[in-house]
């Protein structure tokens, strides 16, 4: 079922997967083509274990409103935090990439019990209003072009610092857009989590969600693994 959340002056275009209340939100990563489908293989059956989730359009994607090359951290925080208030009690977050980052911005407030982040990207402070047409993807050769790395003021860092969960990292062997530093940083920065898992997906690159479909072993493994942390 879709639906319309209002939040920023924009109109976001929300998916409830499942006739049962939402507990688990996915944010998808960057990119004009990022779409709040790509998570649908994972969702679904999520929902037949009565597990409801909800995946979005971030404004200048997909089906919600608003330009994507003036989107900034600070603007799809704000539209993270504003889905986040459907979740029930207890919820689960899901990101991919820059997802992932704003995943662990948004712990302080949504104080999720689980965080699945899969190919984690993590961001500088001062990137917070840089608009995406300066990040690396569309200024690939520019030496002030935002990019993805092991930054120790990374706010996605200090969201972590707070988590107490449990965590599931996902990261691609080949991996060529978020350095692998990125992982030891979210995992040592999550010191107080219940427990934390981080799964290397071997031959996998930056896009898990393009791969993990067309493998179906590995896809079969990653969607036991996303259930047992959403049941813990």
């Amino acid at each position: 079922m879709d639906l319309t959340l209002e939040a920023g002056g924009e109109k976001l275009t929300v998916t409830a997967v499942g006739p049962h209340p939402p507990t688990v939100l996915h944010l998808h990563g960057l990119g004009e083509t990022a779409s709040r489908h790509s998570i649908r293989y994972l969702l679904d059956p999520l929902s037949a274990q009565e597990c409801g989730g909800l995946t979005f359009d971030f404004s200048g994607n997909g089906d919600s409103t608003g330009e994507y090359l003036r989107g900034t951290l600070r603007r799809r925080l704000a539209e993270t935090l504003a889905v986040g208030r459907l979740l029930g009690p207890d919820p689960v977050l899901m990101g991919s990439s820059m997802g992932a980052h704003l995943a662990a911005c948004a712990v302080p407030v949504l104080q999720p019990r689980a965080l699945i982040l899969f190919a984690p990207a993590a961001y500088r402070a001062d990137a917070v209003d840089v608009p995406f047409s300066r990040y690396r993807a569309h200024a690939p050769d520019s030496e002030t072009a935002v990019r993805p790395g092991d930054y120790a003021d990374s706010p996605a860092y200090r969201g972590m610092e707070s988590f107490s969960g449990d965590l599931l990292i996902v990261a691609g062997t080949e991996d060529e857009v978020v350095p692998e530093a990125v992982v030891d940083g979210y995992r040592r920065h999550a010191s107080r989590a219940r427990s934390t898992t981080v799964i290397q997906l071997d031959g996998c690159n930056h896009f898990v969600h393009r791969w993990l479909p067309e493998h179906d072993e590995a896809r079969s493994e990653m969607a036991a693994a996303v259930l047992r942390i959403t049941s813990l």
